[in-house]
């Protein structure tokens, strides 16, 4: 880099003397915010003008967008989730008085929490959409294995740290709401006895909330982490999908990548704005565990579970019927070692068929679930 007239330099070459610019922009690429990797052995000036020459496919095109915004929703709610960690404090005595501050005294602080709340309502809406689009399109086979087994598994860990964020309030829809969880999950071989050992057993006190704070803020979001970057390196390996897009006009690739990566942000912010003040979550009072709350029900992603649990006859041991959901978790996990057909127009209709029908199923036990609830 040549310095400016007058012997000085700019701060970009003066950073660049010193740190490899290029390369930690070129870490954008890892999980999908820059679509191109960068050549982090040139300047970066350099580097992003040789990028710009490169056609590209956009992320902002539907179907691929669900990645990309799975992944804004993600940092979207680490983001709100650090500021709501300065002032919450995780004890049973004190974390209902602390969420009460951030709602009523903090600045913007009921704005945050609200926007927290649906940006993880929406954030496994998208993970959930996301598997289903790879299984209609048959992306999951011939070199697409990774990326279908880290989609499975980020909205199982999804749906963990949904979880353990509700019981944090401490008031007593969360805390009635994480019983009737914790009743499914207890219910599954192996999973239920993960489940207990990580929060320290079958109980909802002070200890059981610090640790469900501690998988809430780390634990997961580490491995939410760790499988995006699965997902996109493997993506940067074998291409978004089975088919070809049509790249973008060479030239503006890169320029039109970040448009589209600001409008993305824009709408999805204005969306969770809108759901916060037009549908914010009900006061709730603290929580009391001698009290059982009439209305309290398992989260939506284990109404469907909670109805095989409850449904099956009386002669089946609850073990098996765990042990019938876990199986299909299985096996919708190695789907593609099971179905090895190349996708697309030659895939195993065999397969297709019973994955429609597993789908439709467990949207009529979630419904099943919900209204053995209501009629209690």
């Amino acid at each position: 880099m040549q310095g400016e007239p007058g012997g000085r330099q700019s701060l970009l070459a003066w950073l660049e003397a010193r740190i490899n610019l290029t390369e930690i922009a070129s870490f954008l690429s890892v999980f999908g915010l820059l679509p191109t990797e960068l050549d982090s052995r040139k300047p970066l000036r350099e580097a992003l003008r040789d990028a710009f020459h490169q056609p590209l496919p956009s992320y902002a095109q539907w179907p691929r967008v669900l990645g990309i915004v799975s992944f804004i929703l993600f940092l979207f709610l680490a983001a709100t989730g650090t500021l709501l960690s300065f002032y919450y404090q995780p004890t049973a005595d004190v974390a209902y008085a602390s969420v009460t501050t951030i709602s009523r005294d903090v600045q913007f602080g009921f704005l945050i929490r609200q926007t927290h709340g649906w940006a993880a309502t929406l954030f496994l809406l998208v993970l959930a959409a996301r598997v289903i689009r790879f299984f209609l399109g048959g992306l999951y086979a011939r070199g697409r294995e990774i990326i279908w087994m880290a989609a499975v598994l980020a909205f199982v860990v999804g749906t963990f740290l949904d979880l353990t964020g509700r019981l944090l309030p401490w008031n007593d829809k969360g805390y009635w709401t994480t019983v009737r969880a914790r009743e499914v999950i207890d219910g599954l071989p192996v999973i239920g006895s993960m489940v207990a050992f990580l929060v320290g057993g079958t109980g909802l006190d002070s200890l059981a909330l610090t640790r469900f704070y501690v998988l809430h803020i780390a634990v997961f979001p580490a491995l939410i982490l760790g499988l995006f970057y699965l997902h996109f390196s493997s993506v940067r390996r074998v291409g978004m999908s089975r088919l070809a897009a049509p790249p973008l006009r060479a030239g503006r690739s890169i320029r039109l990548a970040m448009y589209d990566m600001v409008l993305i942000l824009i709408v999805l912010v204005g969306v969770l704005l809108t759901l916060a003040i037009v549908w914010p979550q009900p006061y709730a009072p603290a929580a009391d565990p001698l009290r059982t709350l009439p209305d309290a029900h398992p989260p939506w992603y284990l109404l469907a579970p909670h109805a095989v649990l409850e449904s099956l006859p009386s002669f089946v041991p609850r073990f098996l019927r765990g042990l019938l959901l876990v199986t299909l978790l299985g096996g919708v996990l190695f789907l593609p070692f099971l179905d090895r057909s190349a996708g697309g127009d030659r895939r195993n209709r065999l397969f297709f068929i019973l994955g429609v029908l597993v789908m439709v199923t467990w949207v009529l036990l979630t419904f099943r679930g919900y209204w053995m609830e209501v009629s209690r």
